[in-house]
């Protein structure tokens, strides 16, 4: 436990959520958020009671005596050795007295120093103001991306990535990324930002999303139970492509009407945000899957959908691409390999209601991302349009 004192002389105690908490936290998110927050995590009692208890969870929470005042949430991926730290909040009449960053900083502590169980943390920051990125760079994170249309609370908002790095954990990275053109940008200014080594450059021939033949229809398997059965079950039997993506389980399965494509999604039903999980293709062309699988979503409740694709996987960057997602972060030691070396990776998304950048507020280098992605994203735009073909703003 911490005691952190107020300028006005009252005490605030910041210790670990415990079961007697419960209420007060999903109260608490309720009434900041006025009943919109779209995590069930923080919301739903029965969740709170689990993650709670979670040895994979470390919740630290700030008390004005019996009043829940802050509270943020930690995850943990114990085999890849990193942390999420998510759902920040504080109550509208405590803010500007630095309770996050002592409850944050708490978090941190534990997860990087006393246990060592992560290497890396992650945490997304709302842009409606500069506070959330402020709190976290303060604590030595680092900003590597933004992700427009992520999640919707009021409006769609575009999210930032802000990373931790343990100390020397960066020195666990395997070294060159090989990168197609659209990713050297994002890559450029995580280099300059964290003293990288050089990338390698690697260059695929381009495939034309407006030819990708004749949609593709899919049946959506709702059966949370079912999907993950079969998810661990191809897992277990090596029969489908897993994608990395920590903190994450399906709840949805998209099946080809010709049974030769499976697609497992994380669907958060409030905001319409998606995650791609895995993916079983047989005796067809992935990019042609990919791009018609967001089409059939985006008409059935999906708003925004991610993946993420290895920094040494140059043709699934193409693959990416070519199917209409677009880089918006570089993630660098995001995942342990088998040898104990760290791997980066990009972030991709799609998102399917019009951007609006207007009302956002960023930081010089998140803005640089910002900058990046929209070109990919004009790259995009005027590529699909045969009569501007040939220009030459075009990435080279």
């Amino acid at each position: 436990m911490k005691i952190l004192n107020l300028k006005d002389g009252r005490s605030v105690a910041v210790r670990t959520a415990e079961f007697a908490d419960v209420d007060r936290i999903v109260d608490l998110y309720d009434k900041v958020y006025k009943g919109k927050y779209p995590l069930k995590d923080v919301t739903d009692a029965n969740l709170v009671r689990k993650k709670i208890v979670d040895t994979n969870y470390f919740w630290p929470i700030a008390m004005l005596g019996d009043e829940l005042i802050a509270s943020c949430l930690f995850s943990v991926d114990p085999i890849n050795k990193i942390g999420k730290v998510y759902a920040a909040v504080v109550r509208n009449d405590f803010r500007g007295q630095d309770i996050m960053h002592v409850v944050t900083k708490l978090g941190i502590e534990r997860l990087t120093k006393t246990t060592r169980s992560c290497d890396v943390l992650y945490g997304t920051t709302r842009t409606v103001s500069l506070a959330p990125q402020v709190i976290l760079e303060h604590l030595d994170f680092l900003p590597m991306g933004v992700f427009p249309n992520v999640r919707k609370v009021e409006s769609f908002e575009t999210h930032g990535l802000e990373i931790f790095f343990r100390e020397e954990s960066l020195k666990l990275r395997k070294q060159r990324p090989q990168l197609i053109p659209e990713i050297r940008e994002f890559y450029k200014i995580a280099r300059a930002t964290l003293n990288l080594e050089p990338h390698e450059e690697i260059t695929l021939p381009l495939s034309d999303p407006r030819n990708m033949g004749e949609p593709i229809k899919f049946e959506i398997i709702h059966d949370e139970e079912e999907v993950l059965r079969k998810f661990d079950y191809y897992q277990n039997k090596d029969l489908m492509e897993k994608i990395f993506f920590p903190f994450s389980e399906p709840n949805l399965l998209f099946v080809s009407e010709e049974k030769d494509a499976e697609i497992f999604v994380n669907l958060n039903e409030t905001d319409g945000n998606g995650t791609i999980l895995g993916y079983r293709i047989q005796n067809t062309d992935l990019r042609r899957v990919l791009m018609w699988f967001c089409e059939f979503a985006s008409k059935e409740n999906m708003r925004y959908v991610e993946t993420l694709v290895s920094a040494f996987s140059p043709q699934m960057q193409r693959i990416a691409i070519d199917s209409k997602f677009l880089p918006c972060a570089y993630f660098p030691s995001a995942k342990m390999n088998e040898n104990g070396t760290r791997e980066d990776y990009i972030v991709f998304s799609r998102s399917f209601e019009s951007l609006d950048f207007m009302d956002m507020k960023l930081g010089e280098i998140n803005r640089r991302f910002l900058d990046a992605f929209m070109k990919c994203w004009y790259e995009m735009t005027v590529r699909c349009q045969p009569d501007l073909d040939g220009e030459d703003w075009r990435i080279a």
